[in-house]
């Protein structure tokens, strides 16, 4: 199975355990950034629905799908005893792959891992990068273990204290709004092609960087023979991200260039259809807000130019209307986003009265709440109960229940993680308005809240565990609703101010 759209099926049907639409398939991949850099395409979701029905079709008995319902795939070997099956249908050829370079994940032990980016990167740098430490794997198969991880080069692009940007695909939907396809970093995979007679030094990463960049850029005859030489190149850092699927299969080894004198470099052009928009940010970033660019290049910006960046929380207004004194406002987030102080501060400051999702759902389960229940049981009963066909609406009639006997036309739901319990709620709320607030938060600095919160002990895997469970999946889809959303990069005090800058822009008064 060479298919990369089929391989990222698989891998996202296992990790849900559950039939899925197309859609529901590329929107999760998408999401979690399995997709390599040109592969999404402007249809994804009707090449998703060809592969695997052409694969069904064709392979019969053979292929690991199924279809079980119009639209609906599924895995053979994850169907109930007595699940039916119904048929399927054609399409396309398979795409083949390079070989890249792997690492066992062993030599990357669990002690070692870290989340985000370390500037001391010459140790992880001599340990892994050996002949004895390294070996070559199908790029497809390296996409769906997990024993071991790939090596990449991210290039930062840099002249005479500007950052070169770009943005990257031309495919997007409003749940990308969360992730963000602006980018500062160039590069990808080290593959074999980079291998020569000295790369015993690199395994070949000083090759793939000048192949990256002379691929995805127009390079001048100037900085081809600057890095040839190495001259201008230079290692800064090492990047781990272990908050989503893709993350925990790759490590990335950052470089950055700084450019020849060429007055070519006054307007940069681009090597891959790819890449769009390519522009030098100064002092500023360009009128580019900063949660529009992708996970990796935040990390980057923030690390490396801190003066690019006003690093302070910020917000976007989508929808004012349903927040504009709203009846019953929703504050969604995912695990370590700063809800609770959100929450803290609307219901001090400004009149809300709280009702608390995670406590109604206890109540409903008949067990105590977080923390004297455990939150890995918590979250493992809670998710029974609310993929139970009625959950969702006897969630959302509980929820209704304890804001019609608040004595407040203020009321404050803090919690609610599937997109059915809202949809239901909404209903019967009616011709009264559900203003939603969704609060996001980097996931190296949530697992920083996290560790605040649950203690020094608490390593990012504990913490990964929580904010990765099954009844966590559909938070970062909810972004989607969401009226408003709050971007909460660092400490709590500019946190607070920009929450009361954006209630003094919504125009609320206690």
């Amino acid at each position: 199975m060479k298919s990369e759209f089929l391989i990222i099926a698989q891998q996202v049907l296992e990790h849900e355990q559950k039939p899925m639409t197309p859609q529901e398939i590329v929107s999760f991949a998408i999401r979690e950034k399995l997709f390599s850099d040109k592969r999404a395409g402007k249809t994804p979701d009707q090449t998703m629905k060809s592969k695997l029905s052409v694969h069904v079709r064709r392979n019969g008995d053979n292929s690991p799908f199924v279809r079980t319902a119009p639209g609906k795939f599924y895995l053979r070997h994850l169907l109930a005893p007595d699940q039916k099956l119904y048929l399927a249908k054609p399409m396309t050829k398979s795409i083949s792959s390079e070989d890249v370079l792997v690492f066992d994940s062993k030599l990357f032990s669990d002690k070692k891992r870290f989340q985000g980016i370390k500037k001391t990167w010459k140790k992880i740098h001599s340990t892994l990068l050996k002949p004895e430490n390294c070996t070559y794997i199908n790029r497809r198969h390296a996409e769906t273990i997990v024993t071991h991880k790939q090596l990449l080069a991210y290039i930062l692009v840099t002249r005479k204290g500007s950052l070169l940007a770009f943005k990257r695909g031309n495919y997007n939907r409003v749940e990308d709004f969360l992730k963000g396809s602006e980018c500062v970093g160039f590069g990808g995979h080290v593959s074999k092609q980079d291998w020569e007679l000295f790369s015993d030094i690199d395994m070949g990463l000083t090759r793939c960087v000048i192949r990256e960049l002379s691929e995805e850029l127009k390079l001048p005859d100037a900085d081809l023979n600057r890095l040839s030489s190495g001259e201008g190149l230079s290692c800064i850092g090492v990047l781990n991200d272990d908050s989503s699927l893709v993350g925990q299969r790759h490590l990335a080894f950052i470089f950055e260039y700084e450019v020849s004198n060429d007055p070519v470099w006054d307007h940069p052009a681009r090597g891959e259809k790819s890449i769009t928009q390519l522009r030098w940010l100064g002092n500023e970033l360009s009128n580019t807000p900063f949660w529009r660019f992708e996970y990796w290049s935040q990390l980057c910006l923030r690390e490396y130019c801190p003066e690019l960046v006003k690093a302070t929380p910020a917000f976007h207004i989508r929808r004012k209307q349903p927040l504009c004194s709203p009846q019953v406002l929703c504050i969604v987030g995912a695990v370590g986003s700063g809800k609770s102080e959100l929450t803290k501060l609307i219901c001090e400051e400004f009149g809300y009265k709280e009702v608390n999702t995670g406590r109604i759902v206890a109540s409903l389960l008949g067990i105590p709440p977080v923390p004297k229940t455990s939150r890995e049981i918590f979250q493992g009963k809670a998710w029974g109960f609310i993929q139970s066909k009625l959950g969702p609406d006897k969630l959302a009639a509980a929820i209704w229940d304890q804001v019609n006997a608040c004595d407040t036309g203020r009321i404050l739901v803090d919690g609610i993680r599937q997109k059915a319990t809202l949809k239901s709620l909404q209903t019967l709320a009616g011709q009264l308005h559900i203003g939603i607030i969704y609060v996001h938060t980097l996931p190296d600095i949530a697992y920083k809240f996290y560790q605040e919160r649950e203690g020094k002990g608490c390593s990012i895997f504990d913490f990964l565990k929580v904010r990765n469970a099954r009844v966590e999946s559909e938070v970062e889809e909810m972004i989607a609703q969401a009226d408003a959303v709050l971007y909460n990069w660092i400490g709590l005090n500019n946190y607070k101010k920009t929450i009361r800058k954006m209630v003094r822009e919504l125009g609320w008064h206690k």
